[in-house]
């Protein structure tokens, strides 16, 4: 498995913290103790640096495709009783917490939306969705760097997506409904919770 991420691993942390301050960390971190006592599953979470608070009342799956994330991932986890894996999630399982912490703007929509369905059908009831992740920028500054942040990874770790997934259209409102949500910078960065429609009521 290619590790395209893997020259981000060392340096992720700082170069977002320049560009973000602690503002991704927080949007992560808004909606986390959802996940004690109750059997989560992260995926794409990268070095779990936003989770090395999680103690051993938090347990279940965390997936990342890159190794050198996971290796750091299994140190920032290693109070917890999550099982770190690598690699794609393979859509098996039961869990109350699934977080999706800036991974879906990786993703093209065809793949988006076959996980949403997985995901779905792994909730216990009453499950929850957290999603963190960017929205449409409100801001000149915000669509500058948004264009270069795409533009960048297209580049350095062949970033499949030329623009932000529509998660409007993507968490259907047929089918889901927001429980939640936070904002940062006037809503470009936003932690959300989802919940199915069935099990909300």
């Amino acid at each position: 498995m290619s590790d395209k991420y893997s020259f981000l691993a060392p340096i992720y942390q700082p170069l977002s913290r320049v560009v973000f301050g602690k503002n991704l960390i927080e949007a992560n971190t808004a909606f986390s103790t959802l996940g004690e006592g109750k059997r989560s599953l992260v995926i794409g979470g990268g070095d779990a640096v936003s989770y090395r608070d999680w103690g051993k009342s938090y347990s279940g799956e965390y997936w990342d495709t890159s190794q050198k994330m996971t290796d750091l991932a299994k140190e920032n986890l290693n109070q917890s009783k999550v099982a770190v894996h690598t690699g794609q999630w393979p859509g098996e399982g039961k869990f109350d917490c699934v977080f999706l912490p800036f991974v879906l703007d990786t993703m093209p929509d065809q793949e988006i939306e076959k996980l949403i369905d997985q995901i779905g059908n792994s909730l216990n009831a009453g499950g929850k969705v957290i999603l963190s992740d960017f929205f449409s920028p409100q801001t000149f500054y915000q669509k500058v760097i948004q264009r270069l942040m795409i533009s960048s990874f297209r580049v350095f770790v062949d970033h499949s997506r030329r623009d932000l997934p529509d998660f409007e259209r993507l968490f259907h409102p047929a089918k889901w409904i927001i429980a939640d949500e936070k904002l940062w910078r006037k809503g470009w960065i936003r932690a959300r919770v989802y919940m199915l429609e069935d099990s909300a009521h």
